[in-house]
């Protein structure tokens, strides 16, 4: 490949490429993994946890991919493998789909990972690397897009907003047994850019939840005994 051609591929992955420029490769096509709303800046891992979404089983983990070449109206076979030197989980934990492609028309397309809960997600964190690989379709972009990490869990941890205040006049004392309860009762984990009077609304949905379990003769207890909000909400 002439040095011209290598320093005009790597400025079209830096910048939005013009049909003009897409041209210029002629056949060849250039596949890579990005993270959604960026482009060719190195793909970040990805971190997901089953204990902020109760109730689910499974899950799924859309992973990105990025053509610069022509466009065409055929579905194209991305090669992506699951790198076992640097992958924890095993083949039970998760699932790729069956035949990997990159639709017809489409500039960037996206790869289903579905993620299986078990019991040993409670303990540790999995991990998976998905690696793309040149096949006789596409080569491959940039040397720190042609991989991702995705670690997984179920466990949980006190996060930052559930603060002294947070304490004193909303939910009392933390616990992950309820922290958990508090994203089932209220569909939400983070509490961090809401307001006071939205952080009160929260709770009291919470306090509501806790009463309402009880009289249907549920038990909520944690290592602090029984798990209640602050007594100063109102």
């Amino acid at each position: 490949m002439k040095p011209l051609y290598i320093i005009a591929i790597l400025s079209c992955w830096l910048t939005a490429c013009s049909k003009d420029a897409i041209d210029q490769y002629g056949d060849r096509s250039f596949i890579y993994l990005v993270n959604a709303g960026t482009d060719t800046s190195a793909v970040k891992p990805i971190e997901y946890s089953f204990a902020f979404h109760p109730g689910e089983e499974k899950d799924t983990i859309p992973v990105l991919v990025k053509l610069i070449g022509k466009l065409t109206d055929q579905d194209r076979a991305i090669s992506l493998v699951v790198d076992a030197s640097a992958t924890t989980a095993l083949a039970s934990d998760y699932q790729l789909p069956a035949t990997i492609r990159l639709r017809g028309h489409k500039a960037v397309d996206t790869i289903d990972l579905i993620l299986h809960k078990s019991d040993r997600l409670k303990t540790g964190k999995l991990k998976i690397r998905l690696a793309l690989q040149a096949n006789d379709i596409f080569q491959l972009g940039p040397p720190a897009n042609r991989y991702i990490d995705i670690t997984f869990s179920d466990m949980i941890a006190r996060p930052g907003w559930w603060t002294s205040v947070v304490e004193t006049n909303f939910l009392a004392k933390y616990s992950d047994a309820k922290y958990r309860l508090f994203i089932e009762a209220t569909g939400i984990a983070d509490m961090t850019d809401l307001s006071e009077s939205e952080q009160r609304a929260y709770a009291i949905i919470f306090r509501d939840f806790l009463a309402r379990g009880r009289e249907n003769g549920e038990v909520y207890e944690d290592e602090n005994g029984q798990i209640n909000v602050s007594p100063n909400l109102f």
